[in-house]
């Protein structure tokens, strides 16, 4: 059982898989759901960049993956790993695990590591699933500031039945302090709602951006920016063989 697993393993991190996956489930979302993605001409064509997204359902990381077209990594919960079949999916996926209850510096420096060797980011900035309500985090603006890539905001959100996906304008970080930290992350969130149509954009998403800046980001976040861990890990390049690092050209 263990050999069939590790070859099944095997089969799922080869390139195909993910854009096999990928296009079933655009197909898949776009007849069913009348999925509508405007403005992937602003995503980059090579190069890491950090993909700064809003989060109201749990068909938010396959919707957005899917409408990139390049081959994207998010962050999922370290649960999503624990049932054997469900990890081979979301490896499968470039999905890596996060543990949500503390301060995961292997989910930081795998992130960095990707985007050292130009794999783009997906991070939902609310960091769980909220219509309205949760105050966005600055993983996303961390990441991109110790990376030295741009932000890339994109908003998803639903009419009646249809996704709708749209993609802004990369934009650059400047500053590595808390203030400057919570800053863009404000600016990222702005951007999300600015990118949603008038009549559906969530006020108290509106009004987190707005109080972003004058709030302090998460303490822990201060540990993850001076662990010497950290900073090793933007160096180390990714392996050859690392599924991550497929990134065949560009599909659409």
């Amino acid at each position: 059982m263990n050999g069939m697993y590790r070859l099944l393993m095997r089969l799922v991190e080869m390139p195909w898989f993910y854009w096999t996956a990928r296009a079933a489930f655009q197909i898949f979302v776009r007849i069913g759901y009348g999925l509508r993605v405007d403005g992937a001409s602003r995503i980059p064509h090579e190069g890491g960049f950090v993909l700064a997204v809003n989060h109201v359902s749990a068909w938010d990381p396959p919707v957005v993956g899917s409408s990139v077209p390049r081959e994207i990594s998010f962050m999922a919960k370290k649960e999503l790993f624990d049932p054997p079949a469900v990890r081979l999916l979301v490896r499968g996926l470039r999905a890596f695990p996060v543990d949500r209850a503390r301060n995961d510096l292997s989910a930081v420096k795998e992130a960095l590591r990707r985007l050292r060797h130009d794999r783009p980011i997906g991070i939902f900035l609310q960091g769980t699933r909220s219509a309205d309500t949760t105050e966005a985090m600055d993983g996303a603006a961390f990441l991109a500031t110790r990376a030295q890539v741009p932000l890339l905001p994109a908003a998803v959100w639903r009419e009646g039945r249809r996704f709708r996906v749209r993609f802004g304008d990369p934009f650059p970080v400047a500053g590595s302090d808390r203030a400057a930290l919570r800053r863009t992350t404000a600016d990222a969130m702005r951007r999300i709602v600015d990118l949603m149509p008038e009549g559906v954009r969530p006020a108290a998403i509106a009004e987190s951006a707005a109080r972003a800046e004058a709030q302090p980001g998460p303490d822990r976040l201060d540990a993850v920016q001076d662990d010497a861990s950290v900073r090793e890990a933007e160096a180390v390049p990714a392996r050859d063989d690392d599924p991550s690092c497929h990134d065949p050209t560009q599909r659409s």
